[in-house]
């Protein structure tokens, strides 16, 4: 939300200072922060890599960003985190400018420049439908279903709407989507070894209980040499584990 929040906040900015600010104050302001199209250019105003996708001219464009960023970072922090959602968007909008700036001269936009979150709002989106495809959410009217109903939707209206762009803004908009499939692959490795290593410390530590439990009923005697050696490797593990966290 609070991505959304600050595309919204640089917007009623620039439009604040169309109202008061001499003429031609915006348009340069703009020129400084829109990402230009060939590298050439960048090397000027190297920070329009990150500054670009918080600029927005008009205004539905800026309603429909933020209200897909707002919806699908929600989900995304749910399910991963904010910190996951903030590298997607960041990460989606670089490989956004990077697509662009490849295309871009290829297709005669040479003086052209890219500007707004949608790159980035493309990785978000991307990565939370693959991440959790089965995840219900419900909607007023409508009623209550999976996103891979949305990500089927969302691919029919994305190619639709690339007829009608630029071939540098799909390139872009391309560039982010592929960040949101890395991502959630990324993501699903990362999560499955978690749970691999929650199941082994789990095990581990219901095994430790059992043999405590077993010394405390008959005996140390009454354990095999097996059954010895493992107390004390646990125990040991236990040990490290507590040791390691008191110093953090």
């Amino acid at each position: 939300m609070r991505l959304a929040i600050a595309n919204i906040a640089v917007f009623l900015v620039l439009k604040l200072l169309w109202l008061t600010a001499p003429d031609g104050t915006v348009d340069a302001i703009v020129n400084l922060l829109a990402l230009p199209s060939t590298p050439g250019q960048l090397i000027h105003t190297p920070w329009a890599m990150l500054t670009y996708m918080f600029i927005h001219i008009d205004f539905w464009h800026l309603v429909i960003n933020c209200l897909w960023l707002a919806w699908f970072g929600a989900l995304l922090s749910e399910v991963a985190g904010s910190r996951w959602l903030l590298a997607d968007f960041l990460a989606g909008g670089l490989a956004g400018a990077l697509m662009f700036m490849i295309v871009a001269p290829m297709a005669s936009a040479g003086s052209a420049c890219l500007l707004g979150s949608s790159a980035a709002v493309f990785a978000v989106i991307t990565a939370t439908l693959i991440s959790a495809p089965q995840k219900r959410v419900t909607l007023a009217l409508i009623g209550a279903f999976s996103l891979r109903w949305i990500a089927a939707v969302g691919m029919i209206l994305f190619f639709l709407a690339s007829i009608e762009m630029e071939p540098s803004q799909t390139a872009a908009h391309l560039g982010g989507i592929a960040v949101g499939i890395i991502s959630s692959i990324i993501w699903r490795l990362h999560t499955r070894r978690d749970m691999e290593t929650m199941k082994n410390l789990t095990r581990n530590r219901l095994d430790h209980l059992a043999l405590i439990d077993k010394v405390n009923r008959s005996g140390y005697s009454s354990l095999s040499r097996q059954e010895q050696l493992r107390l004390f490797n646990l125990s040991t593990v236990n040990r490290s584990g507590r040791v390691s966290a008191t110093r953090r």
